[in-house]
């Protein structure tokens, strides 16, 4: 395992699940920049986690509830996209209070098993529902993001 790399993704990670439990206090164009800033750089860090063979015997417990107070996207929380660019099909809509929410559910997880010291058992975590889940809600949330805080939008 690349301790480097996984101790900077776990750094990220914290950092992005302390910016989701405050997000509310912010102004919306904060949230929005904020949130792109936050998800680009875990996505990018995602990218260097190493493919672990399996979980290991440590169950990584349910999803925690959304931060108390959550105030969402208000006018920008929801999008149009299509879900597989490789398949022609109708646009569906997104919400970026849900990808947000959902890839704070997965770090979250893994962040319990990584201090609790289940460092092998938090990257798998990390590492497959990047590739499964998570990874496909950061970036559709990017692509919004990047509209939201464009200087016409």
């Amino acid at each position: 395992m690349r301790a480097d790399a996984v101790d900077v993704f776990a750094d990220q990670v914290r950092e992005y699940c302390d910016f989701i439990k405050i997000i509310s206090a912010l102004a919306l164009p904060d949230r929005l920049a904020a949130a792109r800033l936050h998800l680009l750089k875990l996505y990018a860090s995602a990218l260097s986690l190493p493919a672990m063979p399996d979980a290991g015997e440590v169950d990584a417990g349910a999803s925690p509830d959304q931060p108390h107070g959550w105030v969402g996207f208000e006018q920008k929380d929801f999008y149009w996209e299509v879900f597989d660019p490789y398949e022609q099909s109708e646009p569906v809509c997104g919400s970026l209070s849900d990808d947000l929410l959902d890839v704070y559910r997965d770090l979250q997880r893994g962040l319990a098993l990584w201090d609790a010291d289940h460092k092998k058992e938090a990257v798998w975590e990390w590492r497959f529902n990047f590739d499964f889940h998570w990874g496909d809600h950061a970036i559709d949330a990017l692509r919004a993001l990047h509209r939201a805080c464009s200087p016409t939008a």
